[in-house]
């Protein structure tokens, strides 16, 4: 296997392990423009710093893998950060990634998500324009960011906006990420003040779409009596798991995941 190296050192090519003939192909160029990123609701969502070359919204789509061997994907708002990154603050790592090359910035370890294949060798290749995975720590965004470098070439950086129904959905799956938007209507509804609570596309009783709240349901936690016995009891305190409406003098129970959050503030004049 190779030794870690600079990625400013390593040329066109970085070969990993000669022997399972595994090697990375390099793009030239002094930097690289990393994507970075975090899912709403996540502290990283809110990073700010001078470095950032530019900010975006992002509709993130996740692979899940399941137990009986299938797969599906689930879609997530979130925030990138574009960050031009000089080489020199750039290690690649003896480490076999197949499409995922392995590095660090600045002492942050990250994968370079990049296309790859091949037969006798696999080869993956480092473009100058990359992405690593979302939702990285606060700490981490903050030492790459350290790093990064302003007025390159590459700025302004050119990326595609969202669409209106990109932001539109942006906007729905970002409030439902955001417990703060969540709780601050449980409260309201906690204090008598029936919010109207709007549900999403598909969800509806007798053709109606929203109605007052009239009802939190919480989660439960357990608050220890004896802990040496192991006596507690379950208290519903915890986060919103759901709103009972108040449809035409029917009560009708609304899930957490069946309420659109975003129109929920918007309707109740508070900040998504």
């Amino acid at each position: 296997m190779s030794e870690a190296k600079l990625l400013s050192e390593c040329g066109d090519r970085y070969v990993v392990d000669e022997q399972d003939r595994y090697e990375v192909k390099i793009e030239p160029g002094e930097f690289l423009l990393v994507e970075a990123g975090a899912c709403a609701g996540k502290l990283g969502a809110k990073f700010r710093h001078p470095n950032v070359a530019a900010t975006v919204r992002r509709l993130y789509e996740f692979k899940h893998y399941h137990r009986d061997g299938g797969k599906s994907w689930s879609t997530r708002a979130g925030v990138s950060y574009y960050m031009v990154i000089p080489r020199t603050a750039v290690r690649l790592l003896p480490e076999k990634g197949c499409s995922y090359v392995p590095a660090e910035i600045n002492g942050v370890k990250v994968s370079f998500n990049v296309s790859g294949g091949g037969g006798e060798v696999w080869t993956d290749y480092l473009r100058t324009r990359t992405q690593i995975a979302v939702n990285h720590p606060l700490r981490a965004l903050k030492a790459m960011a350290a790093v990064a470098v302003r007025g390159t070439p590459f700025e302004p950086v050119a990326v595609e906006p969202l669409t209106p129904e990109q932001e539109e959905q942006w906007d729905r799956l970002a409030a439902g990420a955001t417990p703060d938007i969540k709780e601050k209507i449980a409260r309201m509804v906690e204090a008598g003040l029936r919010p109207t609570v709007r549900l999403l596309p598909g969800y509806r009783y007798c053709l109606d779409d929203s109605g007052p709240g009239v009802e939190t349901q919480r989660r439960y936690r357990k608050v220890w009596q004896d802990r040496e016995h192991r006596a507690y009891r379950l208290v519903a305190e915890g986060a919103v798991r759901g709103i009972v409406l108040d449809i035409g003098g029917v009560r009708v129970r609304a899930k957490d995941r069946q309420i659109d959050w975003a129109a929920t503030a918007k309707a109740n004049g508070l900040a998504a």
